[in-house]
């Protein structure tokens, strides 16, 4: 047998286990991949196959896969200290709570660490109803914060929030996202939502506090300056806490440390995940205020919460970011980005929106209409960037977004040739529609 045949074999073994033992949370097309091996926006299958990876790992490598600096890091860590309990503390524990504290809004002053973005956010809202004594919480259509139990409420998706497997009774008060491109109406985007959150801050003195991310993840959708200073100020004369999820939009993923640095936030809680350890072992946290930190009691801690290996390859991750100028480069790289998929002309692109490397593209099968692409062109357009060796996700309000999340890293050349790649697939499944 040929070495490239016992490759195939072993390669195909390894997905059959993992079919068989393996509880999935989804499936599509060519997936899993079988992944054995990562160098910056390049990853490796099993089966030798390379693909340029725009999920990087589910959002998490900021630093593109195994970063010498991030590795180094975790690995001398792990001959002095991994775990303690979470009564104790650690060098690096302490090290990346004081740095995140420094690169943070000045208005958040302590980090309480989780092991992961539902987890933060379900403490966040601990945190607001404790300190309030209110139990609602608004949120904004096309929302996701997680999916346990306590936050899945505020997840805007219906297909999401039915998985609890009962009706959830879950407090959350949802209002119209700044979605621009879709926006129809008499008033402009922002004043029609800011209307819409005050009209329910008026009629429900129960809200404890607004949960929102500064530019929406799943379907790349940023709002305005104005919408900002408008929601803040709704926040101030309502007396409610502000809470943002930053843990897709945190640690230069927008061309910015946090996506709040671009509106000039100074939120109450920021939570924060994904890519803050560079994808060593399951790292999150909660940033919060003087006011919701004093007196507030979690009830214990997450057990492997502030893992001291987790905690020094954050550390190191934010190192390199400012080092090698990744943020600026992800700045960059978005605007790049922007203009040549838009230089393709394409009937099937509607909106490209990105801030940093964080956004996406959406498809529409009529530019003037804006009618979504239906579902299947959406798939097979994603199934043949796939077979290009492109790795993509879809997303958005109707899915019909191509989700685009490199690593902060990314090259102009690489971005190159995913456009060149987008160009073939877009052509090939409108010549097969």
């Amino acid at each position: 047998m040929s070495t490239q045949d016992t490759k195939k074999k072993d390669a195909d073994e390894l997905l059959a286990r993992d079919e068989k033992y393996v509880i999935r949370p989804w499936t599509g097309t060519g997936e899993p991949v079988p992944v054995v091996e990562g160098r910056g926006c390049v990853i490796k299958d099993a089966y030798g196959k390379e693909f340029l990876d725009f999920t990087s790992g589910y959002f998490v490598n900021q630093a593109g896969h195994c970063h010498p600096t991030v590795v180094a890091a975790a690995t001398a860590q792990l001959s002095q200290i991994t775990q303690v309990s979470g009564r104790h503390t650690t060098i690096p524990l302490v090290n990346l709570a004081e740095q995140l504290v420094e690169l943070s809004p000045k208005s958040l002053t302590k980090v309480f660490f989780t092991t992961g973005g539902s987890e933060s956010n379900e403490f966040a809202l601990k945190m607001v109803r404790q300190k309030s004594g209110k139990g609602d919480i608004m949120s904004l259509e096309n929302a996701y914060h997680g999916l346990s139990l306590g936050v899945l409420g505020g997840c805007a998706s219906e297909k999401y929030r039915k998985t609890a497997g009962i009706e959830l009774q879950d407090n959350f008060v949802r209002v119209p996202t700044p979605y621009a491109y879709r926006h129809a109406g008499d008033s402009d985007c922002t004043t029609f939502c800011l209307e819409a959150a005050e009209k329910e801050f008026q009629k429900n003195s129960n809200i404890a506090a607004v949960i929102a991310e500064p530019i929406q993840a799943v379907g790349g959708i940023i709002p305005s300056q104005q919408y900002w200073d408008g929601m803040a100020a709704l926040c101030d004369k309502y007396g409610v806490f502000l809470i943002l999820d930053e843990i897709q939009t945190g640690i230069g993923r927008t061309g910015a440390m946090f996506a709040a640095d671009h509106y000039g936030l100074e939120p109450d809680i920021m939570t924060i995940g994904k890519g803050l350890s560079g994808g060593v072992g399951s790292l999150a946290g909660v940033l919060a205020s003087d006011e919701l930190v004093e007196g507030f009691y979690g009830g214990t801690t997450p057990t492997s919460a502030g893992n001291a290996v987790s905690a020094a390859a954050g550390l190191a991750l934010i190192g390199v970011l400012q080092e090698e100028k990744m943020i600026e480069n992800a700045a960059n790289m978005g605007v790049y980005f922007t203009e040549a998929v838009a230089a393709l002309k394409d009937p099937w692109v509607g909106d490209i929106r990105f801030k940093g490397l964080l956004g996406g593209v959406e498809l529409v099968s009529d530019r003037e209409t804006k009618a979504v692409l239906p579902k299947e062109l959406v798939v097979k357009v994603k199934d043949t960037l796939y077979e290009d060796g492109m790795l993509i996700t879809v997303s958005g309000l109707h899915g019909n977004v191509l989700r685009l999340q490199p690593s902060l890293c990314i090259t102009s050349t690489q971005l190159d040739s995913f456009v060149a790649s987008l160009k073939k697939a877009l052509d090939s499944v409108r010549g097969q529609a």
